[in-house]
């Protein structure tokens, strides 16, 4: 493994952090999509929403093509880590999928964590920072 994103520093710039993105993406695409390399991402993840700057759209490509690779609605842990970088990276089209596809979920703790999702973020997920507009 290269770089251990968790040693990055809480506040890095958006341009910093595309930087990290393809870094990980050039890393881990070709790579088992397991829930070790989801909590890599998961940390650019944090991070790019602290800059309350949307992801470059190059990335967010990347990102949504590389979580729906590693989509596994079979498992808690893995859906529970795809929904956290979904919603601070704001990608609509996994979180859309994902709502789709919960009634298909056999699990129901995974429907459950689908459905608080939905219902907390639908309104939200293609503009997260709207509410922080009055403040810019």
């Amino acid at each position: 493994m290269g770089i251990d994103f968790r040693t990055l520093s809480d506040s890095l710039e958006a341009n910093e952090l595309e930087e990290y993105f393809v870094s990980f993406f050039d890393e881990y695409e070709s790579k088992p999509k397991n829930l070790e390399a989801l909590k890599q991402l998961h940390e650019l993840a944090y991070r790019q929403w602290d800059t309350y700057e949307k992801l470059d759209e190059s990335i967010a490509e990347r990102a949504e093509a590389y979580l729906m690779s590693a989509m596994n609605l079979s498992s808690y842990d893995i859906t529970d880590s795809i929904i956290s970088i979904v919603e601070n990276l704001s990608l609509k089209n996994v979180f859309d999928y994902l709502v789709k596809a919960k009634e298909r979920v056999s699990a129901p703790s995974i429907r459950k964590l689908i459905q608080e999702a939905e219902d907390e973020y639908a309104d939200t997920i293609d503009d997260p920072y709207g509410d922080f507009d009055d403040f810019l």
